[in-house]
């Protein structure tokens, strides 16, 4: 079944998603870890550039949920990251580990 979702609220139904897992975080004075529930790091952002790293997996899930092309989510990935970290993202890169 497919739903047609504005525009506007695009945004919060990526947000929710982002949110909806529940990390456990890991820093030091070069970087920060989102770790998954199995300590699997989805996310790692690197003070040094502001370069935010982000699992294969979750950039593909919301392009495909959400109906959005793969550079989208890469952007809303990093829209969220700073509005839920206070962290200025400057590069947002896919990664698989």
């Amino acid at each position: 079944m497919k739903y047609l979702i504005k525009e506007s609220q695009i945004k919060k139904f990526i947000w929710n998603y982002f949110d909806s897992k529940d990390y456990d975080i890991a820093e030091d004075e070069v970087e920060i870890f989102l770790l998954d529930e199995n300590g699997n790091s989805d996310w790692n952002y690197v003070f040094e550039g502001g370069r935010l790293f982000v699992d294969n997996d979750i950039i593909t899930s919301v392009e495909g949920m959400f109906g959005i092309s793969f550079d989208e989510a890469l952007e809303y990935a990093g829209e969220w990251f700073e509005d839920k970290y206070g962290f200025t993202v400057e590069e947002i890169i896919n990664w698989n580990l």
